[in-house]
């Protein structure tokens, strides 16, 4: 785009996308309107309808190397394999190549068992830094892939390695000694990565029970199905073991195996929050591998957490209703749906899982958070009912917890203190140091003026086990204001509201706090600020009496101390 465009640019942009979308066929019109729509659509998250734009407009100005770079990397983010590729291809031929546009090229020719352009390619990640990772493993598929088993397997040496690559190289030598036909070796291994902790293992019991299986040790592979009957991916394998069929290998070939550790490094670098990189590797894996349901999984959660709400959905469809996380999947999908704005067809998604046969206490357990969020708590507390009746056979009680508490909240929600104490205490029974679990008893008792006593020292003990805690500070602090001791509880309200400037309730409880001990011009402004935090209509209509009498002529209205 030229520097002369950039006043008309701008005034596109200032255009409703709604009076120009319709009129503007990708394909059909100008470099210009293409770039300037595709930004817009960029900007909405609509990857596939920005990755059509820029590419009309990148074939209409193909010699704007930025522009193709863009259009580049919207195809790749969109999942358009055949356009990414190409458009790789071409920012190779130009000189304008990274380690992104290595990497799809690396895919492609990996997929297509060109070995020497893989060769050729790979060193093209070397200024990257996940390339101590990436490069040894495709350089020892490639290996495989010529018939060089051994010396692949060598590359995977995991006395080679430490840290982090370590754990990738030793996830990729079970898949290759699997691929090579070295079953015992494999079964140990992938059952050594079983034990772990990562949210990957449950493949990794697939893997040694298929090793164990081919090796002849069909015994040992039909106790391994067995040890986890809620497993998703177990129970898939385990259905085809009794039909006397092969479980089937993680990855059989080079392109599968490099697809697994795509996906595997998507989903690390997005467990604590979504990062740009997450969503390309997540398509390297899907593009080397787009049977491989656990790439399309990884993508849909990258997209998900990255709001693009629609994207994750086309990512979710590509898993089948009888796939192995067919279920895992049928929940995303209400997640993203509800995140969407769309709570009716997450609700629909969420009835139709309970009313299969072989519901399990997740999905009710997610139907009551459903309704949770829907402020239907009674409707919560009786599916968080079945939850439990459905678990309590099975599971351990220290596991159990969670459940109790999740009913018990709902249960109080909905103004059953008497049936909710039960569930509660017991929830605490179960697990004495859940910092959540005492809060929430201590500040629903303080809330009803309750055994106040006992109350503080709940949640006292919560604010040692958690003492940063935004929600627990404001519990203390209010426990303290119910017990006269206005000092203290100015002091903690005033941590929680530091950790927490964005809540209505703990702006409100130090507004009072403030009161009581005589900063009356502090408690107003908290009182407003309160009103500008999005409060519930009930907390709106005592903060405007506040603001109008004070507080104490608020509490003699309504009735209190």
């Amino acid at each position: 785009m030229t520097r002369a465009l950039a006043p008309l640019i701008l005034l596109l942009l200032a255009t409703p996308a709604a009076a120009l979308a319709p009129k503007l066929a990708p394909d059909a019109e100008g470099a210009l309107h293409g770039y300037v729509l595709g930004r817009y659509a960029a900007a909405s998250d609509d990857l596939d309808l920005a990755a059509r734009y820029f590419g009309a407009a990148q074939r209409h100005d193909p010699g704007d190397s930025a522009l193709a770079r863009r259009s580049f990397e919207l195809a790749l983010a969109a999942g358009d394999d055949k356009r990414s590729v190409a458009l790789a291809g071409d920012l190779a031929a130009s000189g304008h190549g990274d380690s992104i546009v290595a990497l799809v090229r690396l895919a492609d020719a990996l997929k297509r068992r060109d070995w020497n352009a893989v060769d050729t390619i790979r060193p093209g990640l070397s200024d990257a830094g996940y390339a101590q990772v990436v490069s040894p493993i495709v350089a020892a598929w490639t290996l495989f892939g010529r018939g060089q088993a051994d010396a692949g397997l060598a590359k995977l040496d995991p006395a080679r390695y430490a840290g982090i690559a370590k754990g990738y190289i030793v996830e990729q030598r079970a898949h290759m000694l699997a691929a090579a036909g070295h079953w015992t070796d494999a079964a140990a291994l992938y059952s050594a990565l079983a034990q772990g902790s990562d949210s990957g293992i449950n493949w990794m019991r697939v893997g040694a029970a298929d090793a164990l299986q081919q090796g002849g040790q069909k015994a040992a592979a039909s106790a391994l199905l067995a040890s986890d009957p809620g497993d998703m991916p177990l129970a898939a394998a385990r259905k085809r073991f009794d039909a006397g069929q092969r479980i089937g290998a993680l990855a059989p070939d080079a392109a599968t195996g490099v697809a697994w550790m795509a996906v595997r490094i998507a989903a690390d670098l997005s467990r604590e929050k979504p990062v740009p990189m997450a969503l390309v590797f997540a398509r390297i894996g899907t593009l080397l591998a787009p049977g491989l349901d656990a790439g399309w999984l990884v993508t849909g959660d990258v997209l998900a957490r990255s709001g693009r709400n629609d994207a994750a959905l086309a990512a979710y469809d590509h898993i089948g209703p009888t796939a192995p996380m067919a279920a895992a999947v049928a929940a995303r999908r209400a997640t993203t749906l509800s995140a969407r704005g769309d709570e009716a067809a997450a609700g629909a998604l969420l009835k139709a899982a309970v009313a299969k046969p072989g519901a399990t206490g997740e999905d009710w357990v997610r139907l009551g958070d459903w309704y949770r969020k829907a402020e239907d708590s009674p409707a919560a507390a009786q599916a968080y009912d079945k939850a439990i009746a459905l678990a309590e056979p099975a599971g351990k009680p220290a596991q159990l917890w969670p459940l109790y508490f999740l009913r018990g909240g709902a249960r109080e929600q909905a103004g059953d203190w008497a049936a909710a104490e039960p569930d509660l205490r017991h929830a605490l029974e179960l697990s004495p140091d859940e910092p959540i679990v005492l809060n929430y008893i201590g500040y629903a008792q303080i809330d009803r003026g309750l055994n106040l006593a006992e109350a503080q020292k709940l949640v006292e003990r919560a604010a040692q086990l958690r003492p940063d805690d935004g929600s627990i500070l404001d519990s203390l602090g209010w426990a303290y204001f119910h017990t006269g001791q206005y000092d203290k509880a100015v002091e903690n309200l005033e941590r929680a509201a530091q950790a927490e400037p964005g809540d209505a309730t703990i702006s409100e409880h130090l507004g009072d706090a403030y009161w009581r001990v005589g900063r009356r011009i502090e408690a107003r402004f908290r009182w407003r600020a309160a009103l500008e935090l999005e409060p519930s209509a009930k907390q709106k209509t005592a903060l405007t009496v506040k603001l109008d009498f004070g507080l104490d002529q608020a509490q003699a209205m309504a009735g209190q101390k």
